[in-house]
């Protein structure tokens, strides 16, 4: 089913009027100067702002959290798939704090379980949290743990810090792979953590994973409303499942494929996880050589044997890791994940299908890709929902606009 994207933007100009209005905010470059927010005429670079989207509010809807110079900038979905006016909702987590892409990871994540996403930030003194609230500001961030800090020895280029839920208490955990195994705190109703505990004696780099050679995710293999932990070391994939006890299974070798003996490298395969099916369990889709390979999960935890589903989107066809990102989200709202690529000439989807197949990868917007100037080291492009009608949309961090496509 082809779908037709309706356009908006945004850019650095924050007035009344348009804040009012809920209305594509436009403006001068004057104006953008004394005004970073968000694109790369404001000021804004991939090296040194994140730029996110998360539900910091609760509404359904996803909203624009950057962290800039001065701070925490926020910029709230509306319903008519605009944004609200940015605003600098703390002047903390930014660079004129100390904050370096390469030293400090930010994430967003609900670890308190309140249903709006919070701040969680890996800092030099350890774990910071800022919680999110209702009129889309967030709590005084807080010092939860002295752990995962760059004073404890955590690096980004090492140690692997994600937000998952892994016990099933609806709230985000922490699990971070250091260099002893995979360490976890769990999020509390009362705003804390527990202690951080070393649970499993692997996936660390002791063991010899590492990022560049051998990803990690967290996903729910099996169905059963926890996030397992998903290796893709040197003979295939592993994975560790999350149980309720706040304990782990021993990792497994479930499928001796998608790892480095069988050719698949961090440089030229990207290995994503999803439900592609709408069986309530995630899948694993690799973007391999000759095309996408996907592994269905299996209620009783094992996967399926990985076959080709899409003759596309690979590195045979003109796909690579540097210039062309692709990555899994449900943009028909059917509660199927899909393929989105950003390949040369726009915006290529391959729909997922109960039936475990694809549609036929089609050019759905003309745009967001290589041909338009979109580089990745520039001009990063997030997928989510920001109207809140159940469907996934293109954000796109351009030059001087930042731009969203209404799927």
């Amino acid at each position: 089913m082809k779908h037709s994207p309706t356009s908006r933007l945004l850019t650095g100009a924050t007035t009344v009027a348009l804040a009012a209005g809920g209305v594509a905010l436009t403006g001068t470059a004057a104006q953008a100067a004394a005004q970073p927010y968000f694109t790369y005429t404001n000021g804004w670079r991939v090296d040194l702002h994140v730029r996110e989207l998360a539900d910091v509010n609760g509404d359904g809807r996803q909203d624009v959290v950057g962290f800039g110079y001065r701070g925490t900038y926020v910029a709230l979905g509306r319903a008519n798939g605009t944004f609200g006016a940015p605003q600098l909702r703390l002047g903390s987590f930014g660079y004129d704090q100390g904050w370096r892409v390469d030293e400090h990871p930010r994430l967003l994540g609900d670890v308190n379980g309140d249903g709006r996403d919070d701040i969680v930030a890996f800092g030099n003194a350890g774990t910071y949290v800022s919680y999110g609230q209702a009129d889309g500001s967030f709590t005084a961030p807080a010092l939860k743990l002295g752990s995962f800090g760059s004073d404890q020895g955590w690096t980004v280029a090492d140690h692997l810090r994600v937000l998952g839920d892994v016990n099933g208490d609806g709230r985000d955990d922490i699990v971070a792979f250091g260099n002893a195994g995979t360490y976890v705190s769990y999020g509390q109703a009362g705003n804390t953590f527990t202690a951080p505990a070393l649970k499993l004696g692997s996936f660390g780099s002791d063991q010899g994973w590492n990022e560049d050679r051998y990803p990690r995710e967290l996903a729910d293999i099996n169905g059963d409303g926890l996030d397992d932990i998903v290796g893709f070391g040197y003979a295939g994939t592993w994975v560790s499942y999350g149980r309720t006890d706040n304990t782990f299974t021993a990792p497994a070798l479930k499928l001796q494929n998608f790892g480095a003996a069988q050719g698949w490298t961090v440089d030229q395969h990207p290995r994503e996880v999803g439900d592609v099916n709408g069986d309530g369990r995630d899948d694993i889709v690799g973007f391999g050589y000759g095309g996408t390979w996907v592994s269905y999960g299996q209620a009783n935890g094992n996967l399926s044997a990985a076959t080709r589903k899409v003759q596309n989107f690979g590195v045979a066809q003109g796909w690579t890791v540097g210039q062309h990102p692709r990555e899994l989200a449900d943009m028909n709202g059917d509660g199927i994940e899909d393929i989105v690529g950003f390949g040369y000439g726009g915006t290529w989807v391959s729909y997922g299908r109960a039936n475990s197949t694809f549609s036929a990868p089609a050019l759905e917007v003309a745009n967001f890709g290589l041909a338009q100037g979109w580089t990745e080291d520039r001009f990063p492009r997030e997928l989510g929902d920001v109207n809140g009608d159940g469907r996934d949309d293109v954000v796109g961090f351009g030059y001087s606009s930042t731009y969203i496509e209404l799927f």
